[in-house]
């Protein structure tokens, strides 16, 4: 992970983003699906910037197409979002796709624009509450989960009661 959350050691642990080339994934996908698996998972820390360090740069929403296309192939999933890379392009091809499960891990975090900066999320509420919408645009059934930390050090009540009203919306 590339994004340095003030509360994360991943990027540290884990080292930096590395993307595998969309015709590894294709092929290991292919491969899978004729040994009978009907079902796959994409799995990143932040699957939206899959494709920043290729060669020639690929979208996760233009894998995901080409996933898609993978006969035999009956469900896609994937997961985790980060809310600052999520696009218009991968709104638009889950809501056009018939085989992306209709889900979306999305964590928040916060409900408080204060303690995201503090996170150093690089979104606002109001940022993740317009995806939101753009998602339940696109895919009316989606299922939204998310993270949330409660009792991030500086977190005043405040801000809970700010992120108490962003779970109900």
């Amino acid at each position: 992970c590339n994004n340095f959350c003030s509360y994360c050691i991943v990027p540290y642990v884990r080292g930096r983003e590395r993307s595998r080339e969309p015709e590894d994934i294709i092929a290991e996908i292919t491969c899978m699906v004729q040994d009978g698996v009907v079902e796959v998972m994409l799995l990143g820390q932040n699957v939206n910037s899959y494709g920043k360090n290729l060669k020639q740069r690929v979208t996760f929403a233009q894998l995901l197409k080409r996933v898609e296309k993978i006969e035999g192939l009956k469900r896609i999933r994937f997961m985790t979002s980060h809310p600052k890379d999520l696009s218009d392009e991968l709104i638009e091809v889950m809501g056009s796709s018939e085989k992306i499960c209709h889900h979306m891990h999305l964590p928040l975090q916060s409900g408080s624009s204060r303690l995201l900066s503090v996170m150093n999320r690089h979104y606002t509420k109001e940022d993740y509450l317009l995806l939101v919408e753009k998602l339940r645009k696109a895919v009316p059934d989606i299922a939204l989960t998310t993270d949330i930390i409660v009792g991030f050090p500086g977190e005043t009540e405040e801000d809970f009661e700010e992120t108490l009203d962003m779970v109900r919306k």
